[in-house]
């Protein structure tokens, strides 16, 4: 496997036991297809400016290789994730529209696969250098104990957003090809690893987050790097994970971990525009500065927004269904418009949403994970244990701050109320498709979904929600078969896939 690798060079400041490494100490290296200026790693300050470069990647501009607007790393991830689902519409006029229509990319030689793919194993490759050399680092061994478990936790979620993009959920598919697995730094002659099977996948995901979780444990990262991993947020992705896995006490039990430490983000803050990293709800999000912004292509960007003073490609709107699940004085209802375009015949109306809203800087902050997500973590692992009073109890807090009417509903129609609140609560914030390849759910899209494509069914399990491995990959990894699964190590493209 020939192994693109990049630390990008990035100008920023990082946390350190509570200190600030200056703006000197980043990492400057040039692009190329191994880390072999290991003598960064001679001291923890620059172990952390290589750390740095990690979290930089996670949100810049081209981090998957492709170099355009829509890879931006985790940004792009997660409106990739909403254009996949059936509440989040694109009109046409912007990014993402190929996604939401299913025009074929997540085939394997469509850009979109090979960029998703690149960003994960570039960061990956870049993690491995930090947790390989910052052991022999001069410094405190605080300092590097909270390097490692940062950068295991970020190995951690790296590969489990792989193990989700390319293959099946684990509940029907633990047995069947995981992802390569690499925990050492790569150069150009390391021979590629096989796929394994995404049981493999799992353990080291469950491993690293796992070893990470106590060495962070004292951690404080300032408030002004909210993309930095501290311990809720490691708690926060394994109850993701653990969610994925149906582990409900498991679920439970880190969800209810992170909710200890984070209150539920109140009616102000919701209606605010999801744009303030200070948010006390906020777990995990990107800061966006005047060097490191997203600009004409953030999320705030691309929704249908009437009041943006910024440049927008007014692409992102609402289905009617989705607003038809919505109680007329929910104060998320409230976020809503409906507007109109044309006039006469060619007259179309449609929802749109304030939900998100840019600062006055037009570079707001993006939010990864809150605490809203963890009780609904919570609330949906209790109703697989059949503890629906618990259940309920949690999620009626929710319903209460948002004016919404109260579920009453017990057993299986418990659960399905409570993936409606996650609809109802998180869209816009990257969950649609993650979310419906682990219930096994397929595509049902009605109303006013768009007929140039948008509006389509797919039955569960299908195929066409998972990315195919690159062609690249495919022909250089010696490691792998070049054939359709099960033949092969490839994914199929089309069909479904029968437990």
């Amino acid at each position: 496997m020939k192994s693109k690798n990049y630390i990008l060079s990035v100008l920023a400041t990082g946390l350190i036991a509570g200190s600030l490494v200056s703006c000197s100490d980043f990492l400057d290296t040039k692009p190329s297809t191994s880390v072999d200026d290991t003598d960064v790693f001679q001291t923890t300050s620059g172990a952390q400016s290589a750390l740095n470069g990690c979290y930089y990647q996670m949100r810049a501009y081209g981090s998957g290789g492709a170099n355009r607007g829509d890879d931006y790393g985790i940004p792009s991830i997660q409106m990739i994730s909403d254009m996949c689902g059936e509440d989040v519409m694109s009109n046409g006029s912007g990014w993402y529209g190929f996604v939401y229509n299913y025009w074929g990319e997540t085939q394997a030689n469509i850009f979109r696969a090979s960029q998703l793919w690149t960003f994960h194993y570039r960061l990956i490759n870049n993690l491995n250098s930090v947790i390989t050399y910052v052991d022999g680092s001069e410094g405190e061994d605080i300092d590097k104990q909270y390097i490692k478990g940062q950068a295991l936790a970020l190995r951690g979620w790296t590969y489990f957003n792989l193990a989700r993009l390319f293959q099946q959920t684990y509940a029907i598919a633990k047995d069947m090809p995981g992802v390569p697995i690499y925990t050492e730094p790569t150069i150009d002659s390391t021979q590629g690893k096989p796929r394994g099977t995404l049981e493999d996948t799992y353990r080291q995901i469950l491993s690293d987050l796992t070893a990470a979780e106590p060495m962070l444990d004292g951690f404080v990262r300032s408030s002004s790097y909210p993309n930095v991993f501290d311990q809720t947020v490691v708690q926060g992705v394994l109850s993701q994970v653990y969610q994925v896995m149906n582990n409900w006490p498991k679920s439970e039990e880190y969800a209810k971990k992170v909710l200890a430490a984070y209150p539920l983000t109140t009616a102000e803050e919701y209606a605010n525009g999801f744009n303030d990293h200070l948010a006390k709800s906020w777990i995990w999000g990107i800061k966006q500065t005047e060097e490191q912004n997203m600009g004409d292509y953030s999320p705030f960007a691309m929704w249908y927004n009437g009041d943006r003073k910024c440049w927008t490609f007014a692409c992102f709107i609402l289905s009617d269904q989705f607003a038809d699940l919505f109680d007329e004085g929910d104060i998320r209802f409230k976020q809503f418009e409906r507007w109109a375009v044309g006039s006469g015949e060619t007259k179309k109306e449609f929802w749109i949403s304030h939900k998100f809203r840019d600062n006055e800087d037009c570079r707001g902050s993006m939010v990864v994970m809150r605490s809203d997500e963890m009780l609904l973590n919570a609330a949906e692992a209790c109703a697989h244990q059949g503890k629906d009073t618990e259940a309920k109890a949690l999620l009626w807090q929710l319903q209460d701050l948002r004016n919404a009417k109260r579920t009453e509903a017990s057993g299986s129609e418990l659960i399905e109320a409570i993936l409606r609140e996650r609809r109802k609560e998180l869209y816009g914030e990257g969950f649609s498709l993650f979310d419906m390849l682990r219930t096994q759910k397929g595509l049902e899209r009605t109303g006013n979904h768009l007929d140039w494509g948008g509006l389509i069914t797919l039955p569960a399990n299908s195929w066409r929600f998972i990315f195919q491995l690159p062609g690249a990959e495919m022909k250089n990894n010696k490691s792998l078969v070049d054939e359709i699964w099960p033949a092969g190590d490839q994914n199929p493209f089309d069909g479904v896939y029968e437990p």
